[in-house]
């Protein structure tokens, strides 16, 4: 089978799944590929599953394992965990080397250096969306919110190339904006992350009642100061007060505060997380910039503890 997409979803869990669905819907041609035999031959067989926010329905959808049975696309969304982006870069150099493009919606730092260690840098935009998407099962996932998605080039400014495929993603239905500092945007949710996901994932708590517990509301606090501090050495003009705020809106019960980290759920399915692209990607910056770290250190250290016990 040789198959020729618009958008290829490179992680179909369930933030990539959302995706997909979502720009199938706009009008676009997607492809889902995930390594995950099970939740791909579900949807296969009798799709995509999807509950939540716009109400449930099933969406008719291609999903694949190997990557090589795509002959051409325009967009590669990058959706997959961070610690298997090396591989699945290496997987689609075929459609890279035609000119499509790869954009990181992944948490966590570095994704993109990685991605364009195999695809070269000229291939690779930079994204970050707060939308809230969980796989509740094979070929099952829980849609929660439509919130807006950023892009851009990773060395500043705002291209064409980048205002047109916002453009095209919007259009789809994925509300998208080009952006001058990729970097900036990346970092923001960065703050946020690594302020609940960890944290999240050692109770087992929504990130809306863990902000509620005063110990653990102090300690989501104090590894986001750690946090802004490295950023803030790095020149970034990161504001405290947005930081908060933003903070405050991914904890508000009724929404995404409802949904647990991605981290929490690899940990609870026995699955090695993005800790280190969140947590241990900081951890590295503040120590060349001499800034302490103990807070992000500890959570670091705790759940590569708890992902020991996975063998």
């Amino acid at each position: 089978m040789s198959l020729k997409a618009d958008v290829v979803v490179i992680g179909a869990g369930g933030m990539g799944a959302l995706f997909g669905s979502i720009l199938q819907a706009g009008g676009l041609k997607v492809v889902l590929q995930d390594p995950n035999l099970e939740h791909v031959e579900v949807i296969q067989r009798d799709g995509l599953q999807i509950k939540g926010f716009g109400g449930d329905r099933k969406v008719q959808i291609t999903a694949i394992i190997d990557p090589g049975q795509i002959q051409s696309a325009d967009l590669l969304l990058f959706q997959c965990k961070g610690n298997a982006s090396r591989e699945a870069a290496q997987r689609v150099r075929h459609l890279t080397s035609q000119g499509a493009v790869c954009i990181s919606f992944q948490n966590g730092l570095g994704n993109e250096e990685v991605i364009s260690e195999e695809v070269g840098p000229k291939n690779v935009l930079g994204g970050l969306t707060a939308m809230a998407g969980f796989m509740t099962g094979p070929g099952q996932i829980h849609d929660f919110s439509r919130v807006p998605s950023y892009i851009g080039e990773m060395e500043g400014g705002i291209s064409e190339r980048s205002k047109l495929m916002a453009e095209k993603l919007s259009k789809a239905g994925l509300e998208t904006y080009a952006v001058p500092n990729i970097q900036l945007e990346i970092w923001k949710k960065l703050l946020g992350n690594i302020s609940m996901s960890a944290l999240s994932g050692l109770t087992n708590l929504k990130v809306a009642p863990l902000m509620v517990i005063p110990e653990l509301r102090a300690v989501s606090f104090q590894a986001m100061e750690e946090a802004l501090s490295v950023g803030l050495a790095l020149g970034l003009p990161l504001e405290r007060d947005a930081v908060i705020k933003g903070m405050e809106m991914i904890s508000q019960p009724e929404g995404t505060g409802d949904n647990k980290s991605s981290l929490c759920v690899d940990l609870l399915n026995r699955r090695r997380s993005e800790v280190d692209f969140i947590y241990g990607k900081v951890i590295e910056i503040g120590e060349s910039k001499g800034i302490p770290t103990p807070t992000l250190k500890t959570l670091h250290a705790l759940v590569k503890g708890v992902e020991s016990h996975f063998g």
